[in-house]
């Protein structure tokens, strides 16, 4: 972003920001304040934001600040706090805030931005060292060196899980799209504890023909699961015979409960046994148990879905809802 900020900002912007402006990170929360100098004459009912962007061009924070009030000096003083979706990296990032106007029925303009010159890192649970992986006869197995939790010793993960997708793009840290393929879920992780010499050993669906291999750490939080880090694959080796991998040691035996109440979800099954979420009739979906009909229409009616998370937008769909049905749900 800090490359496109001057291409990308309006020619003859009706709001830009003042000298005074910055954020900071709490968590998966992002803290914003900017002073915001309007001309209030071109003011006509656009809805503003301030949002923080990544260099790799990765939003990972936006504020919506509504209209703009016509107050006679043209200055607003804005601060408020929004969840954070920390890019899938440890960085360091450059961090960059856009002041971006909408008017109904068009695309969002960027009025002003400007660039911080200290680079940003996220802590946040990682795979570090070797991760491969091997087919065999419906299964995938995955052998990862080291799963850690770097934040301090009191800062418990949320539930941590492995999801393995096909995707249409090289991943790079932000949304993206493409093919489940196997789930994994392991539980939480205290901070400054890990995972070592981790064998799983989980059903999967169907191998695309195409896509890029990426096996994602997913991590529940507030807003739902976050990719914290990921791996791009080579195709699955295929093994002569699996045999089944033991639990995942730790380096401290701390039991302990999540900082997160969720329903937590369950393996990826085997896409016969689902429903698409995306190609599926109302009568089809509205057939699964904990599906109403009008939520069978609702779903029908929000599609496409890029990923399954997305059925959410669904009218009635909630997360704790859609995290029971995951299982029997695919795209």
């Amino acid at each position: 972003m800090t490359l496109s900020l001057a291409s990308l900002r309006a020619s003859q912007p009706v709001a830009r920001l003042g000298q005074s402006h910055g954020y900071c990170f709490d968590g998966d929360l992002a803290h914003l304040n900017a002073e915001i100098l309007c001309d209030e004459s071109r003011l006509c009912g656009q809805l503003w934001a301030l949002q923080l962007w990544t260099d790799e061009g990765i939003r990972i924070a936006e504020l919506p600040l509504g209209q703009l009030a016509i107050n006679g000096s043209g200055c607003h003083n804005i601060s408020g706090s929004t969840t954070a979706c920390p890019p899938a990296s440890a960085g360091p990032h450059i961090i960059s805030m856009l002041l971006v106007s909408k008017m109904p029925g068009e695309e969002p303009a960027i009025e002003d931005g400007a660039s911080y010159p200290q680079p940003a890192s996220f802590i946040q649970p990682r795979l570090q060292g070797t991760v491969c992986s091997g087919f065999d006869d419906g299964m995938i197995r995955f052998d990862i060196a080291r799963i850690a939790n770097p934040r301090p010793a009191d800062n418990i993960s949320g539930t941590l899980a492995l999801e393995l997708w096909a995707l249409d793009q090289p991943y790079t840290g932000g949304a993206w799209s493409g093919t489940p393929v196997a789930s994994l879920v392991l539980g939480t992780l205290a901070g400054e504890d890990a995972w070592l010499d981790c064998q799983y050993t989980v059903p999967a669906a169907p191998l695309p023909a195409t896509g890029h291999l990426t096996l994602m750490l997913r991590e529940w939080t507030p807003a739902g699961y976050l990719t914290r880090d990921y791996r791009s694959l080579a195709r699955p080796s295929v093994s002569a015979s699996a045999t089944p991998a033991p639990a995942h040691d730790t380096v401290k035996e701390k039991p302990a409960k999540a900082t997160v109440k969720e329903t937590k979800p369950v393996a990826t099954p085997s896409a016969a046994n689902t429903v698409s979420v995306n190609k599926a009739s109302a009568k089809e979906l509205a057939a699964i148990k904990g599906i109403s009909k009008p939520l069978a229409a609702a779903i029908v009616a929000a599609r496409p879905y890029a990923k399954l998370e997305d059925v959410i937008r669904a009218k009635g769909m909630g997360q704790k809802l859609l995290e029971k049905l995951r299982a029997a749900l695919t795209l």
